[in-house]
């Protein structure tokens, strides 16, 4: 604990999906992982577009296989169902380890690897068999391999997940202490079909977002352009087109102006943008579960919040 101190993806990656990016335009930041406790810390995954740089594009956990002597990097990504190891690296792996190459398996029309994995710390988690995504990863050598694959909800269904984006760290564990519980502020969560659903309080209203711990583009983004235009700044406007998934999309941001509210906490907004976007199939996705928007891992940046999959709420401090 924090002492008191087939893999389905949806259409609305079109907005929060890694797949944009290139792997020139990826870069890790440089902080070592000083683990302690029950804690794991994460360093973050930037992303660079069109001149546009994510800071807070992924969350990146420090990970061991059972048998190797070496330390990779997993995103967490909990809008898949299934830990994920990519081919390539892979390949790099049993190439060096021939031995592993008997934990592949073929599995109702995709491939399996199977090895015990631990987080840097020594805590397991719970799947030991990670689905193969074919032609994706880095191929180099062994000493350079780093991120290989990403940790799906798997890993906290039934659970809960503690997040401190402040001390970049996180817990995964059964049960809140009740001096923990009196800490945050809580709202109602939903997890359906692998995504994380709560309720934003912006202008006086309550409006469903989706929340995203994959590569968000934007703090917040959302395809109600009512909603937008009470959020921001109505004198300056910017657009930007970014790729996804090899089509050109075009949003609209401005400041956030009005206060956003998560239970009873309200937001800091200082320096944060919302976006607007029309394009259609994130419309036609988000309107389908009666969400207004994403909002994404930046918006958090002083806080720590709690996804409870155990009592099925959202915490916040």
């Amino acid at each position: 604990m924090f002492r008191q101190s087939a893999i389905k993806i949806f259409a609305y990656s079109i907005i929060v999906s890694l797949a944009f990016a290139c792997k020139k335009d990826v870069k890790i930041s440089e902080d070592d992982y000083q683990i302690a406790s029950d804690t794991v810390n994460f360093q973050w995954l930037k992303l660079k577009q069109d001149g546009i740089t994510i800071n807070h594009g992924a969350i990146l956990l420090p990970v061991k296989f059972e048998g190797i002597d070496k330390t990779f990097k997993m995103q967490l990504d909990l809008g898949i169902n299934h830990n994920v190891i990519y081919g390539d690296s892979l390949e790099v792996i049993t190439s060096a380890y021939p031995k592993l190459s008997q934990n592949i398996q073929h599995r109702d029309g995709y491939n399996v690897f199977y090895n015990k994995l631990a987080f840097r710390n020594d805590q397991k988690l719970k799947s030991d068999n990670l689905f193969i995504q074919q032609n994706f990863g880095d191929n180099g050598d062994l000493n350079d391999l780093d991120l290989i694959g990403t940790i799906g909800a798997n890993e906290i269904k039934g659970k809960i997940l503690i997040i401190n984006f402040k001390s970049q760290n996180l817990v995964i564990t059964d049960k809140l202490e009740t001096w923990e519980e009196q800490n945050f502020s809580f709202t109602p969560l939903k997890f359906q079909n692998n995504q994380l659903y709560l309720d934003l309080i912006a202008g006086g209203n309550s409006h469903r977002f989706m929340y995203s711990t994959q590569a968000s583009l934007f703090p917040l983004t959302t395809v109600d352009k009512n909603l937008f235009d009470k959020l921001t700044n109505k004198s300056f406007k910017q657009n930007k087109q970014l790729r996804s998934f090899g089509e050109k999309i075009s949003f609209t941001g401005s400041d956030i102006t009005t206060a956003v509210k998560i239970a009873d906490l309200n937001l800091p907004i200082n320096n944060k943008k919302a976006f607007f976007t029309e394009a259609k199939t994130a419309v036609k996705t988000l309107e389908s579960e009666n969400a207004k928007g994403v909002i994404g891992n930046d918006l958090f940046m002083n806080n720590t919040i709690v996804i409870d999959l155990v009592n099925n709420r959202f915490g916040i401090k």
